[in-house]
């Protein structure tokens, strides 16, 4: 914290202004990409409301974009001329690294289309801060910013080096240091170390827009960077539903089916969804119509907010059946409530002991196994050994036509606990108990429908969704117990037909 002081000191400094200049770039070449995407994908990474905080966020200063959306000239130019006036030298906010390169990046886009259309004056003072951005660039610190983040200071370095003359010279060392994080942050098997699938699609588009700038400039880009692109679009399809929406996991929403699809298309890669993805700790079953993804709860990460190992979402077809409760998006006064809420181990489809939010997770182990078409996950953790002395262990089989799915969980060791199982549905499933208990009827507003069974006892409760970023109301299914040690055993059932 007291370097970051010091070089907001000296970043606000005349001297530093002075280093800055008020030179201007002889000239300015678009990257000849459509940027669009990487902007919709930073929304949902950001946890924003895609209209009304991200795209507009030039009222808040940041300016990341240009309200060049209505082709209103005397529009633009106002705009510009009020951002220069106010935020010309360095601010901690609006000068944040991340920010100055997405807003780069995207002037530099801009400037090739607007730029002549303005008046010389103002054509002259954007260039002038494209020029000082630029620069700024070169030593801004990425300590303030959350990892995955550093690709949009990446982005605008590597932009302004094929796009503004002069820095022509730093693409070397800018792609190197760029492939590093490439490196660092990409995972073996293709997702992101955030865990986030909201993050992966952001950090995806990013680097399909580098990789495309440079081939417009008819430079190789880097194998690190081919090779990363290449893993992480099967990992992209591996965490979807049929519905094409992302499952709700550390952040995403189920409505960005159509950006996936159109990120998905601009990379160029026709790799199958994944099955198994061990390094970031994600599992896929897929039988018949039957899609179930899988969260082994591995950490490690720099995104660990949420915490729900052996949670699972459940579909059939587009219909989502079993689900966790999702994201809130905005960043209105109820966002640090409900997100507090949409964390808690409790909101996830998995077990919780004594109503506690899982501790700390030090191991964790899973495997996936098919065999004669029929599909098997097990997994286990220690996250309630802390407060509990607690292990948790999971199966869950789906059969080769996908209308059996059968679980078992199974609590080792420890002191004596009640725990839940919960099993969120989807806003568009009634669910109603068979009388006498011990089963509840499953009715999707199309398709088939399912009974669900357990050994234990069963009952319905209410519970929330925030699958699209909107709240809905649900129901839950729960299954209640009482451990004693040494071992509990869980089993339940869904079944169609």
């Amino acid at each position: 914290m007291l370097f970051e002081r010091c070089l907001n000191t000296l970043y606000r400094s005349k001297v530093y202004d002075l280093y800055l200049g008020r030179h201007l770039p002889p000239s300015i070449t678009s990257s000849a990409f459509d940027h669009t995407l990487s902007a919709q994908t930073l929304c949902f990474a950001e946890g924003l409301n895609l209209t009304k905080n991200h795209l507009e966020s030039a009222r808040a200063g940041h300016f990341r974009t240009l309200p060049i959306m209505t082709n209103n000239v005397s529009e633009t130019n106002r705009t510009l001329a009020a951002w220069f006036t106010s935020h010309d030298r360095f601010d901690p906010e609006t000068w944040r690294t991340d920010i100055v390169g997405e807003r780069l990046t995207r002037w530099i886009n801009a400037f090739p289309i607007i730029g002549p259309t303005m008046k010389i004056q103002m054509s002259a003072l954007w260039l002038m801060q494209i020029r000082r951005h630029a620069r700024h660039l070169n030593h801004a610190s990425t300590s303030n910013i959350s990892g995955w983040q550093r690709f949009l200071y990446h982005q605008g370095r590597v932009i302004s080096a094929l796009a503004v003359d002069g820095f022509s010279a730093t693409l070397p060392d800018r792609l190197r240091a760029f492939g590093d994080d490439v490196d660092q942050q990409i995972l073996g098997d293709g997702g992101h170390v955030s865990r986030s699938p909201a993050i992966a699609l952001a950090v995806f588009a990013l680097l399909i827009e580098i990789r495309d700038a440079l081939i417009a400039r008819h430079i190789e880009a880097p194998s690190g960077l081919i090779s990363a692109i290449d893993r992480m679009a099967p990992w992209i399809r591996g965490m979807r539903h049929g519905d094409g929406g992302f499952a709700l996991i550390n952040g995403a929403t189920s409505s960005t089916g159509n950006l996936i699809d159109d990120v998905l298309s601009a990379s160029g890669s026709r790799g199958r969804a994944m099955s198994e993805a061990p390094h970031s700790g994600f599992y896929r079953m897929r039988s018949g119509q039957t899609t179930i993804l899988f969260d082994s709860g591995r950490t490690g990460s720099t995104h660990d907010a949420q915490r729900a190992p052996a949670s699972f979402e459940l579909s059939v077809g587009k219909q989502r059946i079993f689900s966790n409760c999702g994201t809130r998006l905005g960043q209105d006064k109820g966002a640090a409530a409900w997100g507090d809420v949409l964390r808690a181990t409790a909101a996830y489809s998995t077990l919780i002991i004594d109503d506690k939010n899982i501790g700390a997770i030090n191991d964790v182990q899973a495997s996936r196994r098919d065999h004669d078409g029929a599909r098997l996950i097990e997994s286990t953790h220690d996250g309630y050994q802390g407060a509990f002395g607690i292990q948790h262990q999971r199966s869950i089989y789906l059969d080769t036509t996908g209308t059996d799915i059968r679980g078992e969980d199974q609590l080792k060791d420890g002191r004596s606990k009640s725990f839940s199982i919960r099993f969120h549905l989807h806003p568009g499933v009634n669910a109603s108990m068979v009388e006498g208990g011990g089963e509840v009827i499953i009715k999707p507003s199309k398709g088939r429908g399912w009974r669900f069974q357990s050994d234990h006892p069963i009952m319905l409760d209410e519970s929330v969704s925030f699958h699209d970023g909107r709240q809905h109301r649900t129901q839950q299914i729960v299954i209640l117990g009482n451990h004693e040690p040494s071992q509990s055993i869980v089993k339940w059932r869904m079944f169609s037909g």
